[in-house]
C-alpha cells in the first residue's frame, strides 16, 4: 500500500569522480506493522508470527533508543541480555550508515535476530504515520531526534494508554518538543541503567570512560562538521588511511582491488583464501595488514613482484616498509615490548600451530596490502593486563589469542586486574595509533582458576558471557513439563493419541557408559521372507518445544549442546534432555520413528515415517553391546539377554551390508578416536588420559543413524524442495590435497583424489601396502580430512540440486535428524518431517527462516567445536604441567608436519600435538644438545654454529657444527634430516607466560629413527609419578618420565603401550569426539 513519495539528496566527493550527487526516493506506506505480539491492529503481524520473526511483548515496556545511545552504547545494549523489547528505528540505522558504522549496524541486526531479546527494526521513515520531513528542523541530528520521538508516540497511541513506551537518549529533548509535552517518557540512559539494570553499571561506566571525547556518539557533530573534521585529519605515520567507500567501489569495479575475508596466521601476517583456482593473497607486515584483524572482510591492493619482494625483505629485517615512526604516548616502549616478545622463542613457538606448513608457503600466491576494511569482526576478547609502569592510566590489554593485537584501554585501579582475566572490547583503531583503542568490560577471575579458564573459552567463542549465564530463564522453565522424583512424567492420552504404538517391540539403545541424554534407540526383527524390519527411534523433542516459544528461541540461539572436557552446557533444560525426552528403559517415551521394510539383500522395499510411543527394553553401553556381539555375556536380565543378543547380531549383519554398499559408492573410511580425562574429585587435577578403542558396534550404530538421516533428508526435500534443511559436504578442490600428495610421494606412495571413490581406493591401498606402519596410514587419513571443507547446513532453495551431495558419506541427500536433544537442526528437521507426513506447514517451511537458521547453526557448531578443542588443550596442558612439576616427561612422537621454522610432532599417548621450534624469527638455529647426547636434561642447551637450515614440504635439514660435544664419540653424522612420518623422541612441557593460555611445546631428544612394527617393548614404569596411559591395539610406543634428580646420567627409558591413532580432525585436533563421530559430517 503505497502513499506519498519523497526524495533526499546527498553529495559525495571522491578522488576519481570528484563531487557526485545521489538521490534516494522513498514511497511511504500505511501498512508497516508494529510487530507487537498478539496485536490485531496491524494486518501484517500475523504474517510475521507465521514466519517466526521475533516480536515485541505487549505486556512489557517498549524501549526506543535514539542514535546517541545506539552509536555509543551498543555494547551495553548487546551485553545486557536483560534489556528487552527494543525498537530500533530506521532513522537510527540510516544515521549509522551515513557514518559507515557497519559494525554497530551488524550488532543491531544481531540483537533483532535474537528471539530472546524481543527486538525489532521499525521502518519509521517509510511509514505514513511516523515520517518526519527533512526540513522541519535546523540540523540533521535534531530532525532524527524528532523522528525517533514521533515513532515512540505512534507506538503509544497505537497500543493504547495502558502501554508503556519510552525513549532512551543522552540528549536534551526540550528544544525538540518546545513547550509541549513529549507524549512519552524521555529516559536518560545513565538513569535508566542505574534504576533498572544496576548489574550493567560497571560496563556502562567503562564504555562512558573509554568513549569520552571520541566520535562514538554520532549525534555529537552534524554531518557537515563530521565531514570537515575528517578532511582535516591527517595520517600521523603509523598506518595508511583506508580508502573511502566510493574509491573502494570504483577500484573493485575496475578490478584493481580485491575483496575477501582475512585470516591472521601470525601476529604480522595474514592470508586471504580465495578458492576457485585463484591464488591466495599473502599479506606480510603490520603496515601491509593496515589495522586488519582476523575475520575482517578487507579490501586489498595486489602488489607487483618487485614491490612484494622489497616489502618482505624489509619485514624480515624488522623495518616495516609502509610505516612511519610516529607514536602516541608510550608506544615506543610498547614496540620494545613487542620486540622482546618476538625474541622470546618460547612465546613464539607456543602458538606455532598457526604457522603455515612449508607446502602452503611455497604454494602459488600473490602479495597485497590492505587498503580498506569493509566489515569488522571485532568481538569481546579475554585478556590480561600489561600495565603502564610510568603511573599513567592508559594500559595495554594482552588478548589470550596471540593473533589478536594488544588493545589500549583506560583503567585507573590496575591492582585489581593484576593476575586476572578480564574482557575487553575494541572501539576503534585510528590510523595514527599502533594499537586499537578499547574499553574494559568486566573481570572474569584469577588466571590460574579452572572456572575462569572455562569462562574465558566461553567468551572467546561467543557462547556465553560466563557459565552462570548458561542457566535457563524462568520463562523457559515455566514451559517445561512437570517431572519430579515423587511424580515422574508419563505420556497421557492426549500425548499418545495419533501415534503408532510400538511399546511391544524389542527396542534398545546403545550409548557411552553413563549416558543420561539418550536420544536414539533401535529395533530389528526378522521377516518370514528373509528380510528384516529395521527401526530407528528418536526422542520427540519437538513435541515439547513449540515454534516461537521461549524454549524454542533459547534452543535456536544456543544451536547445540556444548561439550567440554569436564562439563557440558545443554541446549535444552535437563528436565527434557535427561528425563522426559531421554529414551530410558522401562518407561513410556514419545518418539519419531523411521521404519524400513528391507529385503534379504538389505535394500529398502518401503519406509514408514511417523510419531510413535515406545518403551525401551534396555540401555546398553558400547562395551556391553560389543561383548554380546562377540558372544560374551552382556550381564542383562537372563530372560531378556538372548533376544537382545539376537537383535544386536541381526543389526550388525544388516549394517555391514549397508555400509559396504555405501563404501563401494565412494564413502570415505574415517577413523575416530575418543580421549577422555579422569579427574580427582577433590583437587580437580587430571589423573589420567583414557583412549577409547574403536569397536565394530560403533560403526553399526553410526550406519543406522546415517541411514535414518539420509532417508529423512530425501523425504523432507520431496515435500519442501525450496526450504528443506539439509547438510552438505562439498567436494574439495584439487590443490587442497597438495600436502597429502607430496607426503605420500616422499614414501613412494600415490594418491588419486579425482573423486571421493578414487580417494577412498587410494587410502585403502596405502593401508594395504603399509600395513606394517599404522602411523603412516593414520596420518594419511588425517591429511585427507584436513584437505576437505567443513560440512554445513543449508536451505535447499539456496543452491542447485547438484550442490546437495555429501562428499564424505557419498550420499545424494543428507541431514541431521537423530540428535534433537543436543542439536537444534534436528528439531527443525523433525518439524519439517511431520509437516511432510501430515501435510502441515510450520515456520520450518519458510525458506527465509530456514536459510537464516542454517547460517546461525553453522556458526554455533563451529564455535562449539573450537571450544571443545580449546577445552581439551587446556586439560592436556594441565596434565603435562602436573606430570612435569618434579620430573621430566619424554615421549615418542611422529613428525606430522614440516613448518618454516621447525616441526609439528604428534604424541599419541597424550593425544596432543605440539611445535618443535628449530629456528627463531631472526634466522638463528635452535638445535638442542639433547639431539646428540640423548639426554633429556640437555634439551635447554643450544648448539652454537649450526648451519644450512632448509625447510621443504616433506623434510627439514640442517648441519651440526664440528665442535658439537660427543659427536665424534658416537660416530654420528653432522647432517640431520627430519622427514614427515619420521619417529622422534621429544621432551614435553608447558609454557605458561601468565598472559596467554598455557601451551604444550616440545624439544628433540635424540635423532629421528624408524619405528619397528613389533611388540618387543616394555611397559611404562615411571619414576616418582604415575601416568595412566591405556593399552589399546598392538602398537607399542615409548613414553618416559625421568626423575629430575637423576638428570644428566644415561637413563634407562621405559616404554608404554598406546594406540597410535591420530585424531581424525587433525586441523582442530579435538580429542573429545562422540562415539558416532561420522554424524558430525
Amino acid at each position: 500500500m503505497l502513499g506519498r513519495r519523497s526524495e533526499t539528496f546527498a553529495f559525495r566527493r571522491s578522488k576519481r569522480q570528484g563531487m557526485t550527487m545521489s538521490v534516494t526516493e522513498r514511497y511511504h506506506r500505511a501498512d508497516i506493522p508494529c510487530a507487537v505480539e498478539g496485536s490485531t491492529c496491524c494486518e501484517r503481524n500475523r504474517q510475521l508470527e507465521s514466519q517466526g520473526i521475533p516480536m515485541l511483548r505487549a505486556d512489557a515496556p517498549i524501549l526506543v533508543p535514539d542514535a546517541s545511545v545506539v552509536s555509543r552504547y551498543i555494547e551495553v545494549l548487546e551485553q545486557g541480555e536483560e534489556i528487552v523489547n527494543l525498537v530500533f528505528c530506521q532513522t537510527v540505522v540510516d544515521a549509522l550508515d551515513r557514518r559507515n558504522r557497519t559494525r554497530t549496524m551488524r550488532n543491531v541486526r544481531r540483537i533483532a535476530a535474537d528471539g530472546r531479546r524481543r527486538a525489532v527494526v521499525f521502518a519509521n521513515e517509510v511509514s505514513v504515520h511516523t515520517m518526519v520531513p527533512a526540513g522541519q528542523t535546523a540540523t540533521a541530528p535534531a530532525r532524527d531526534m524528532r523522528a525517533v520521538l514521533c515513532a515512540a508516540n505512534w507506538y503509544k497511541s497505537h497500543l493504547g494508554p495502558r502501554s508503556t513506551v519510552a525513549v532512551l537518549t543522552l540528549k536534551d529533548y526540550s528544544e525538540i518538543v518546545g513547550g509541549d509535552q513529549p507524549g512519552v517518557p524521555i529516559w536518560n540512559m545513565a538513569d535508566f541503567i542505574g534504576q533498572y539494570h544496576p548489574e550493567l553499571q560497571q560496563l556502562f561506566a567503562s564504555v562512558t570512560e573509554a568513549t569520552a571525547g571520541s566520535e562514538m556518539d554520532i549525534t555529537a557533530m552534524t554531518p557537515e562538521q563530521y565531514a570537515k573534521a575528517r578532511l582535516q585529519a591527517k595520517a600521523q605515520g603509523e598506518f595508511s588511511r583506508h580508502l573511502s567507500a566510493a574509491d573502494i567501489a570504483d577500484g573493485l569495479r575496475r578490478g584493481e582491488l580485491v575483496r575477501g575475508k582475512i585470516r591472521i596466521v601470525q601476529r604480522s601476517r595474514g592470508v586471504i583464501e580465495r578458492g576457485d583456482g585463484q591464488p591466495d593473497i599473502d599479506i606480510v607486515g603490520r603496515a601491509a595488514l593496515n589495522r586488519a584483524c582476523s575475520g575482517d572482510t578487507v579490501v586489498v591492493r595486489l602488489l607487483g613482484h618487485a614491490e612484494a619482494s622489497a616489502l618482505k625483505q624489509q619485514h624480515v629485517e624488522g623495518a616495516d616498509a609502509l610505516s612511519g615512526h610516529a607514536n602516541d604516548d608510550g608506544e615506543e616502549k610498547d614496540k620494545r615490548d613487542d620486540e622482546d616478545d618476538e625474541r622470546d622463542g618460547l612465546a613464539r613457538l607456543a602458538d606455532a600451530g598457526d604457522e603455515p606448513p612449508v607446502s602452503a608457503v611455497e604454494r602459488k600466491c600473490v602479495h597485497g596490502v590492505v587498503v580498506g576494511v569493509a566489515h569488522r569482526s571485532w568481538r569481546p576478547y579475554v585478556a590480561t593486563l600489561q600495565a603502564d609502569d610510568s603511573g599513567g592510566a592508559r594500559h595495554l590489554a594482552v588478548p589470550v589469542d596471540a593473533n589478536v593485537p594488544k588493545i589500549r584501554m583506560h583503567y585507573m585501579d590496575t591492582a585489581t586486574l593484576d593476575g586476572q582475566y578480564f574482557v575487553v572490547c575494541i572501539d576503534s583503531w585510528p590510523a595514527d595509533s599502533q594499537y586499537p583503542q578499547g574499553h574494559f568490560v568486566r573481570t572474569l577471575g584469577s588466571v590460574g582458576s579452572l572456572d575462569t579458564q572455562i569462562d574465558a573459552i566461553l567468551v572467546e567463542r561467543q557462547i556465553a558471557t560466563s557459565q552462570a549465564k548458561l542457566g535457563f530463564s524462568t520463562a523457559v522453565l515455566r514451559e517445561m513439563p512437570d517431572d519430579s522424583p515423587d511424580q515422574q512424567w508419563a505420556p497421557g492420552e492426549s500425548d499418545i493419541r495419533g501415534r503408532r504404538d510400538l511399546r511391544d517391540w524389542l527396542v534398545f539403545s546403545i550409548d557411552p557408559r553413563g549416558c543420561v541424554d539418550i536420544d536414539d534407540a533401535m529395533s530389528i526383527r526378522r521377516l518370514a521372507d528373509g528380510g528384516v524390519e529395521l527401526g530407528v527411534h528418536i526422542a520427540d523433542v519437538a513435541h515439547f518445544i513449540h515454534p516461537g516459544s521461549a524454549a524454542d528461541q533459547e534452543a535456536r540461539a544456543r544451536g547445540t549442546t556444548v561439550y567440554l572436557a569436564d562439563r557440558r552446557f545443554n541446549m535444552i533444560p535437563e528436565v527434557l534432555s535427561e528425563r522426559v525426552c531421554s529414551l530410558h528403559s522401562g518407561v513410556d517415551r514419545l518418539a519419531v520413528s523411521v521404519v524400513w521394510n528391507m529385503d534379504a539383500e538389505m535394500r529398502p522395499r518401503s519406509i514408514w515415517f511417523g510419531r510413535t510411543v515406545i518403551r525401551s527394553s534396555c540401555e546398553l553401553s558400547y562395551e556391553q553391546a560389543q561383548a554380546m556381539l562377540d558372544g560374551q555375556p552382556g550381564h542383562l536380565d537372563p530372560s531378556l539377554e538372548p533376544s537382545v543378543r539376537e537383535a544386536i547380531v541381526q543389526l550388525a549383519c544388516a549394517m555391514r551390508t549397508v555400509r559396504s554398499r555405501r563404501m563401494a559408492d565412494g564413502a570415505l573410511e574415517l577413523a575416530s578416536t575418543e580421549v577422555k580425562f579422569g579427574f580427582d574429585e577433590v583437587t580437580s587435577e587430571v589423573t589420567e588420559l583414557a583412549t577409547k578403542a574403536s569397536l565394530e558396534v560403533h560403526r553399526v550404530v553410526e550406519e543406522a543413524m546415517v541411514m535414518a538421516n539420509a532417508a529423512v533428508a530425501r523425504r523432507i526435500y520431496e515435500a519442501f524442495p525450496q526450504s528443506a534443511l539439509l547438510r552438505r559436504h562439498r567436494s574439495p578442490s584439487g590443490d587442497r590435497f597438495e600436502r597429502l600428495v607430496r607426503a605420500m610421494a616422499s614414501r613412494g606412495l600415490s594418491i588419486d583424489h579425482s573423486s571421493n571413490a578414487a580417494l577412498a581406493r587410494s587410502l585403502a591401498l596405502v593401508a594395504q601396502q603399509r600395513a606394517d606402519d599404522p602411523d603412516l596410514v593414520f596420518l594419511a587419513k588425517t591429511m585427507a580430512t584436513l584437505a576437505m571443507q567443513e560440512a554445513d547446513y543449508f536451505a535447499t532453495g539456496d543452491c542447485d540440486a547438484a550442490g546437495y551431495h555429501h562428499y564424505g558419506l557419498a550420499l545424494e541427500f543428507y541431514t541431521h535428524f537423530t540428535s534433537p536433544i543436543r542439536r537444534y537442526a534436528d528439531i527443525v528437521v523433525h518439524r519439517q518431517l511431520m509437516d511432510a507426513v501430515f501435510g502441515g506447514r510450520s515456520v520450518a517451511g519458510s525458506q527465509q527462516w530456514v536459510a537464516a537458521t542454517a547460517v546461525l547453526l553453522n556458526e554455533r557448531n563451529r564455535q562449539s567445536k573450537i571450544a571443545q578443542r580449546e577445552s581439551a588443550e587446556l586439560f592436556q596442558s594441565r596434565y603435562v604441567a602436573q606430570r612435569t612439576r618434579d620430573s621430566i616427561l619424554v615421549a615418542d612422537g611422529v613428525v606430522a608436519e614440516i613448518r618454516t621454522h621447525g616441526l609439528i610432532v604428534y604424541v599419541p599417548q597424550l593425544g596432543l600435538r605440539g611445535p618443535v621450534h628449530l629456528q627463531d624469527s631472526f634466522g638463528t638455529i635452535k638445535m638442542p644438545l639433547s639431539v646428540v647426547s640423548d639426554k633429556p636434561g640437555d634439551a635447554d642447551t643450544m648448539l652454537d654454529g649450526c648451519s644450512d637450515f632448509a625447510a621443504e614440504p616433506t623434510q627439514l635439514s640442517l648441519r651440526l657444527p664440528f665442535s658439537t660435544p660427543g659427536l665424534a664419540a658416537i660416530n654420528a653424522q653432522r647432517d640431520l634430516r627430519f622427514c614427515i612420518f619420521d619417529h622422534v623422541r621429544v621432551r614435553v612441557r608447558v609454557l605458561d607466560t601468565g598472559r596467554r593460555r598455557p601451551q604444550v611445546y616440545m624439544t628433540l631428544v635424540g635423532r629421528p629413527y624408524t619405528a619397528v612394527a613389533s611388540a618387543k617393548k616394555k611397559s611404562l614404569r615411571p619414576v616418582n609419578t604415575s601416568v595412566a596411559l591405556p593399552t589399546v591395539g598392538d602398537q607399542q610406543k615409548t613414553a618416559t618420565i625421568i626423575d629430575e634428580a637423576k638428570d644428566g646420567s644415561d637413563a634407562a627409558f621405559a616404554s608404554v603401550s598406546g594406540h597410535y591413532a591420530v585424531l581424525e580432525k587433525f586441523a582442530a585436533l579435538s580429542v573429545l569426539e562422540t562415539s558416532c563421530d561420522v554424524q558430525t559430517l
